[in-house]
């Protein structure tokens, strides 16, 4: 007769398990999902157990559709994984109950939905008192800070970003999350026009993610100090480097391709590049309708409305209420702020007025932070 496990003993392997996954090790997190999925079917009743297993496979589920390429391969869906979280965490509380909020937000947030992203790390918080680990609470001020720089709110990301590193600067295994870390400083930077002072974190962003020879990195990285360049306007620069971004990122086969070939597309429209502009263009709604990334999809079709149409405005309209109507607040600026200023030199003033006031509008709605902290 097989030996039936003690719950305790799986427990601490799944520990184990998720110290691997916020390390980004995915050869050891896929080797002790492995084990903790054999002793699971040996293992003494316990519900509750159970219930964690479930939350780590969701949450190893995020780590690799962060870090590997997009593929066909059968994995068990996020959703799927979702749907069985939601039917057995009904009443649960304390610890479980913080992982299920939280890993619930980090999944939001992969779905660009920041509002419903800080809303479940906010519930989040009220179960942090269970948690005892530094590590974790590290974990949840970075996903805090990143979520907040989704939204433009920037002080309170770099509030929150500054806790998590100086936990992260403790422990030399989580350079992962140091180079995210300076992404979201650098990012922030950027927000407040200080971009002299967002280079340095993204140059050291992109050696460390050399030394890890980390291909979603050392894209991303060369993807921030291209938009570094183009926010200053300095475009032939940007081109560079987002080329360099797109290359690596086309070549792995990673989910944030979109991102990158919208971004460089945009560079090349600036420059006048059209015929480039338009290859990068239809490469990225390509690369956003495969991977069902609505928001790139959207966004691409803007970039048609405003280059290749000559200034559609039915076009830039529809994009700019699929951003709103999902909150994307960032991205309803920008658009606005750039379509006034082309509108403004064409002449067409009442239009540009009409984009430039949407824009300040935007600007007080990012502001005012849709009151996400209320009392």
């Amino acid at each position: 007769m097989e030996q039936t496990l003690p719950s305790s003993q799986v427990g601490v392997k799944i520990n184990e398990w998720y110290k691997m996954i916020r390390q980004f090790s995915v050869p050891d997190a896929e080797i002790l999902k492995a084990e903790v999925e054999q002793e699971i079917n040996q293992m003494e009743e316990d519900e509750y157990l159970l219930i964690y297993y479930t939350l780590m496979k969701f949450r190893h589920q995020l780590m690799l559709d962060y870090l590997e390429p997009v593929t066909t391969r059968v994995r068990p869906t996020i959703d799927e994984l979702l749907e069985k979280i939601e039917t057995s965490n009904k009443g649960i509380s304390g610890l479980l109950g913080y992982y299920s909020l939280f890993f619930r937000g980090m999944y939001e947030f992969d779905r660009k939905q920041y509002v419903k992203a800080i809303g479940f790390y906010r519930e989040a918080e009220k179960e942090l008192i269970h948690v005892h680990d530094e590590i974790e609470k590290a974990e949840f001020h970075f996903k805090l800070a990143e979520a907040y720089y989704g939204m433009k709110q920037s002080h309170v990301s770099m509030h929150h970003v500054k806790q998590a590193l100086d936990i992260y600067d403790q422990y030399e295994l989580y350079k992962v999350r140091k180079i995210q870390c300076l992404f979201v400083i650098s990012g922030n930077y950027c927000d407040f026009k200080r971009y002299e002072k967002s280079q340095p974190h993204l140059e050291k962003a992109l050696e460390l993610s050399k030394e890890l020879d980390n291909k979603r990195l050392i894209s991303s990285a060369l993807y921030n100090l291209g938009t570094n360049y183009a926010d200053r306007g300095e475009h032939s620069h940007a081109e560079n480097f987002l080329k360099q971004a797109v290359e690596i990122t086309e070549k792995a086969k990673l989910s944030n391709l979109p991102h990158s070939l919208f971004s460089y597309a945009k560079v090349l429209f600036k420059q006048g590049k059209m015929a480039e502009g338009i290859q990068a263009s239809k490469k990225g709604l390509s690369a956003a309708v495969y991977q069902g990334d609505k928001l790139f999809e959207s966004l691409q079709g803007y970039l048609k409305a405003l280059y290749v149409d000559a200034v559609n405005q039915q076009g830039i309209n529809d994009t700019i209420e699929y951003l709103e109507k999902n909150k994307n607040y960032s991205y309803v600026e920008d658009i606005a702020c750039e379509t006034a200023s082309i509108y403004a030199d064409s002449k067409e003033f009442e239009t540009s007025y009409f984009y430039h006031k949407k824009m300040v509008d935007t600007q007080t709605q990012i502001q005012r932070g849709e009151c996400l902290y209320e009392f």
